[in-house]
């Protein structure tokens, strides 16, 4: 998972980025996917949110989950072409029903995160409206899509467009942070990161594993960017929470040969 820092000097046999990246999972179900959280339970809708703050109430059409089951299938499947064909009509029925909205849109997947985005608005006084999760998913499939079709610049794009309407999704923002990782914009994705590891408890079943992830991508870039020691503070980290973690232990590995490299 690492390009030595002194060019031919490297000791250590490298990974890949992908280490740090969201995978798909083998399966599906209507509870939770393990390649995008699923909440265990739809959005909550709440007329007693904030007067600034609404939810749209408008159901999510029902062919959406099936598009969404189906995109993952074609990721698991290393046809990310389709993937990105199959979420096409969603984008687009998204990009007509909202396309004069002037509120704050939010776009949940679970109803802790509904509540943050919210709240924060309502603090904020800004006008805002919490949709349905249907949209995110399919942005979200997209933008995995496009990254494993190499199409880095369109998949930025797409992430953060997305993170801007899940600003605490931990798993949206890993992968945001992985994306810019891909193109060695390393404090722009340590940035993207560390927002991950914040938002991290919003992700109710997966606290853990967001978590770690967005530790490892911290850890990545801070020894892009020369900082050994905080690096190896944010795999331990990681390693505290998951002590398997071969990804973690590898890298402190390579922090502590290229410190001799150092010396």
């Amino acid at each position: 998972m690492r390009t030595a820092l002194v060019g031919a000097m490297m000791v250590v046999a490298p990974a890949t980025a992908q280490d740090v990246r969201q995978q798909p999972s083998d399966k599906s179900d209507r509870n939770g996917d393990k390649g995008v959280v699923r909440g265990p339970d739809p959005v909550v809708r709440d007329d007693r949110a904030p007067s600034v703050a609404v939810r749209d109430r408008d159901a999510r059409p029902a062919t959406t989950d099936a598009r969404f089951d189906a995109g993952m299938a074609a990721i698991r499947a290393s046809n990310p072409g389709q993937a990105v064909e199959l979420m096409r009509p969603i984008l687009a029925d998204f990009e007509r029903k909202y396309a004069d909205e002037k509120r704050q849109i939010y776009c949940a997947v679970t109803s802790a995160q509904s509540s943050a985005y919210l709240a924060d608005a309502a603090r904020a006084k800004l006008a805002a409206v919490t949709i349905d999760a249907g949209w995110c998913r399919a942005q979200y499939v997209t933008g995995y899509a496009l990254i494993d079709l190499q199409r880095l610049p369109e998949a930025l794009v797409a992430f953060q467009r997305l993170v801007r309407f899940a600003p605490q999704n931990s798993r949206y923002l890993n992968e945001l942070g992985y994306v810019l990782m891909k193109q060695k914009k390393w404090k722009e994705s340590l940035d993207a990161y560390r927002r991950s590891e914040a938002a991290a408890d919003l992700s109710p079943d997966r606290v853990k594993e967001e978590r770690c992830l967005a530790l490892k991508g911290i850890g990545y870039n801070l020894v892009e960017l020369g900082d050994l020691n905080a690096a190896e503070t944010a795999y331990r980290k990681c390693l505290t929470i998951n002590p398997d973690d071969e990804d973690s232990t590898r890298e402190i590995d390579y922090i502590v040969e290229q410190r001799k490299l150092t010396v």
